[in-house]
């Protein structure tokens, strides 16, 4: 008892999918900080000749009131500009930003829509306290510290290695000096974004794997939810029992008006009705083999409905056609005989 109700099973598709219904994915903020940080970075110091140049011209605009008095509708007038300015030039970044992030999120655990819902338990000052102080929140912590430690150490080896530069660029003119900032700046970027590239893989890889070890189930779970899903076997047998019941009931209805019902004798019983102006054959309205047989023939027997013993003919149609079926061509001769048989009893009045 103790094994099922331990969680060694993967999770199954079920279990999945109702957790991505309520939100429930492996999202790493390390893959999504990173392809931003990454992408951004790219875009700044290669691709944002724009930026740079709507930047310079509003600075060359503020400098220009240098020395004019400025009253209230000038400053409205620059305050304006220098926002419009900021957010056109910036606005590129802004959205590679939301870009990054809805994509880096996407390639995690696919595109979904859940709805909203308000929790209050989240404003809740006492799980507030308790959740800054989980496992969770503490492995988070050290993680941060261990990025941060690993990335001031790469730091101090990268300035010390540059810092023979650093010194000649005091000899050296504005050009050759901004020149070597840019690359030695590139340096520092580059090694800031490789550490958070390695922790951001890393940090997906654990992500995932507690994601799915916490959506691992017990044995016990997986026969509920097999329950629920495919029905309760008992239930299900009540319900194909009450449904082999009814199903009779119709039968024996159905066997009070046929025409004639072939045994052969005790263990095979078929009933036949035949409407010449609805139906191109006879047609099987009730069957059955050994107590369903004898309810049959007793059904038959209340309702003077002819019964023939013919075995072969009996056993072939139990075995071949289906209840609510017409006879198949091969038993027109032999069922037309017995019809022919009952007509004339019939006119003979010893029916």
């Amino acid at each position: 008892m103790a094994d099922d109700q331990e969680k060694t099973e993967d999770a199954t598709g079920k279990k999945k999918q109702d957790a991505i219904n309520e939100g429930n994915v492996p999202k790493s903020m390390e893959v999504s900080g990173a392809a931003v940080l990454t992408f951004a970075s790219i875009y700044i110091l290669f691709f944002s000749s724009f930026m740079f140049e709507q930047i310079k011209m509003m600075m060359l605009y503020i400098f220009s009131f240098i020395g004019h008095d400025i009253n209230p509708a000038i400053f409205i007038t620059i305050t304006h500009t220098v926002g419009t300015t900021l957010l056109y030039a910036l606005s590129p970044i802004f959205a590679l930003t939301v870009i990054l992030a809805i994509a880096a999120n996407v390639m995690q655990f696919g595109f979904i829509m859940t709805p909203l819902k308000i929790d209050f338990s989240k404003i809740d000052p006492i799980n507030g306290i308790k959740n800054i102080f989980s496992l969770k929140k503490l492995l988070e912590a050290l993680k941060l510290t261990a990025k941060l430690s690993i990335i001031i150490v790469v730091m101090i080896v990268i300035f010390a290695l540059v810092w023979n530069d650093i010194i000649a660029m005091m000899d050296m003119g504005i050009g050759a000096s901004m020149n070597l900032i840019l690359q030695l700046t590139s340096y520092f970027i580059g090694a800031i974004l490789l550490i958070i590239i390695i922790f951001a893989i890393i940090d997906f890889l654990f992500t995932r794997h507690y994601y799915f070890e916490q959506l691992k189930m017990s044995k016990q779970e997986i026969k509920e939810e097999y329950k629920q899903m495919e029905g309760d076997p008992q239930v299900k047998g009540r319900i194909r029992s009450i449904q082999i019941k009814m199903s009779r009931q119709r039968m024996m209805k159905d066997v009070q008006s046929a025409d004639v019902v072939i045994t052969n004798p005790t263990h095979y019983a078929v009933a036949l009705k035949y409407d010449k102006e609805k139906q191109n054959a006879p047609q099987v309205v009730g069957k059955g083999i050994d107590f369903l047989a004898l309810k049959i023939k007793d059904v038959a027997r209340e309702y003077k409905v002819p019964i023939i013993e013919n075995p072969a003919l009996a056993r072939a149609l139990y075995d071949q056609v289906e209840i609510e079926r017409e006879i198949p061509n091969e038993f027109y001769k032999a069922i037309a005989e017995i019809f022919t048989y009952i007509y004339e009893l019939n006119k003979k009045g010893k029916r």
